[in-house]
This record gives structure tokens, sequence and C-alpha cells, in this order.
């Protein structure tokens, strides 16, 4: 992850310096996030945002199932499926959004103490 600070031209790099080492993890290099709420608030975004896609991919299988299928029993389910994921399509999206400002909240929050103006 890279970090830049815009400040003082003899500081700025060194505060550069400063803040990408806080933000890079353990000796194995790998990248971690400024807060544990803040790696908390992106993995259920993420997790959310997996799961949307998921169900998207349903929906679309689904409706090209329906499009071809000549059991009327079956095309009945498959209505009951589309709904179902389609309500679960439109609760969680509305979650998701919530989600979001929780974590552009933390973000900003993390940000505040790395930023030296």
């Amino acid at each position: 992850m890279s970090v830049t600070n815009r400040g003082s031209l003899g500081n700025a790099s060194m505060i550069g310096r400063a803040s990408a080492a806080a933000l890079e993890g353990p000796a194995d290099g790998e990248p971690r996030v400024a807060s544990p709420e803040v790696a908390r608030c992106l993995a259920e975004v993420k997790g959310q945002a997996q799961f949307l896609l998921y169900l998207a991919d349903q929906i679309e299988e689904s409706l090209a199932q329906l499009e071809t299928e000549s059991d009327r029993t079956h095309s009945a389910f498959l209505c009951k499926v589309l709904s179902m994921y389609s309500t679960q399509l439109e609760s969680r999206h509305q979650g998701l959004g919530d989600r979001i400002a929780e974590t552009c909240q933390e973000v900003y929050l993390a940000v505040r103490d790395f930023d030296p103006s």
C-alpha cells in the first residue's frame, strides 16, 4: 500500500515512510489496516458484496432456466426461488449501504490519526 502525504517538502517523504511502515503488517510483509475496527468493517463490506454478487449470479441462472423450462411445476418453483433471491438482493443491498457508510467513518477516523496536518 502506498501512502503519500502532502506537507512541507522536507518532512513529506519522512512522514510518508513512517505512515507506510505503520500500515505494513508483521514480518511477512502483508499489509495491514490501520485499526482492527477498519479491518472488521472492510471484511463485512467485502462479505456482503460477495453475497450480492452470488445472488445476482443465481438470479441470472434461474432466469435462464425459467426461459427454457417446459414443466409448469418446475417453473412455479423457479418463480418462488427468484422471488426469494430478489427479496434478499433488495434487503442486502440496503444493508451494504449502511456498512459502507460505517466503513467510511472508520477510515476517516483512522486516517485522521495519520494525517500530519
